[in-house]
């Protein structure tokens, strides 16, 4: 098969410029297929997260309007529901993000192992390294969440103690919060690609990413702006829609906008394209860091100097 365009390297030492133009070049290139097998695993997730996120809005905005009403008759019918929609859209959520990982980093393996590229995939072509990949991510979400739940109790211990603590270690645990989770980042990346254990690769990724911190913060900066603008777009409609119509229907009794058919319908239908945009700008911020990790991996391993080697070899 010809190819107009060379072969992306992935494994390759980029300035910032090169890692932009190398991630918009391969998403260019392979777009088709992220969309269809996005399609495939995250349009389910979607559907849920929709209708998680509309109940929670709904009840939510509810509760402001009828404070009163929710304070002395439903406050338990209505701790229930709400804590229900939004536990379902948090695990919508996580599931959505491993699912959009392993499936982003299982394709940029499959690009550079075949020599056809993606052209043709097919989800049996992949299926085995795509469900390794999703247990990796799996590890490593509930690794982040361990880290949250002692954020949490650090910051209720502090809290316990006396109020005026937080003055001083909320400041510093956002500092150092910040200055760890940057080289956090590149854990999945490293995980998935560097064929090593759990622990190991967590070393790793402070190992690289320390020494990289400010090119790794630069690159979630501008991917991360840039995902925002283009989740943005699909995520403005159903705002504008369900916040009009839940405020005219919680201001006005007589409005009976927001129990029609029609109007939960449409704001279901909006919610999933919310969702389904949200996830797709996501794959902008997870390529990048993809190749982050390549240039990191390359300038500290040597990676397509030692494959040219072992080519050598086998002749």
């Amino acid at each position: 098969m010809v190819f107009q365009n060379p072969k992306i390297q992935l494994y390759r030492t980029r300035n910032f410029s090169e890692k932009f133009n190398a991630t918009f070049a391969y998403i260019r290139e392979t777009w088709k297929v992220y969309l269809r097998y996005t399609l495939y695993l995250i349009l389910p997730v979607c559907l849920a997260q929709s209708w998680a996120m509309n109940s929670f809005l709904h009840e939510y905005l509810g509760s402001v309007a009828n404070s009163e009403m929710v304070r002395n008759f439903e406050f338990s019918d209505f701790i229930l529901r709400i804590v229900g929609s939004y536990s379902v859209l948090i695990i919508c959520a996580l599931v959505g993000q491993c699912l959009l990982s392993a499936l982003c980093y299982t394709l940029m393996q499959q690009y550079d192992l075949r020599t056809t590229r993606l052209n043709d995939i097919t989800y049996s072509d992949f299926s085995d390294m795509f469900k390794s990949n999703l247990a990796k991510m799996v590890r490593t979400v509930l690794f982040f969440i361990a880290i949250g739940l002692v954020i949490v109790a650090l910051t209720g211990l502090f809290a316990a103690i006396t109020m005026w603590s937080l003055v001083v270690t909320v400041p510093l645990l956002i500092v150092a919060l910040l200055v760890v989770f940057i080289p956090l980042t590149i854990f999945q990346p490293v995980y998935l690609f560097g064929n090593e254990r759990f622990i190991p690769s967590l070393k790793k990724s402070f190992k690289y990413g320390f020494a990289a911190w400010g090119e790794i913060f630069v690159v979630l900066l501008v991917f991360g702006l840039l995902a925002n603008i283009i989740s943005s777009v699909t995520t403005m409609p159903w705002y504008l829609v369900t916040v009009v119509v839940e405020v005219l229907s919680q201001t006005n009794s007589e409005s009976m906008l927001n129990t029609s058919v029609w109007y939960q319908f449409t704001v279901f239908v909006l919610g999933i394209i919310q969702s389904f945009g949200s996830y797709i700008a996501m794959i902008l911020t997870i390529t990048g860091l993809g190749f982050q990790y390549f240039s990191i991996a390359e300038k500290k391993e040597n990676i397509t100097f030692d494959e040219q080697i072992q080519n050598f070899d086998k002749l």
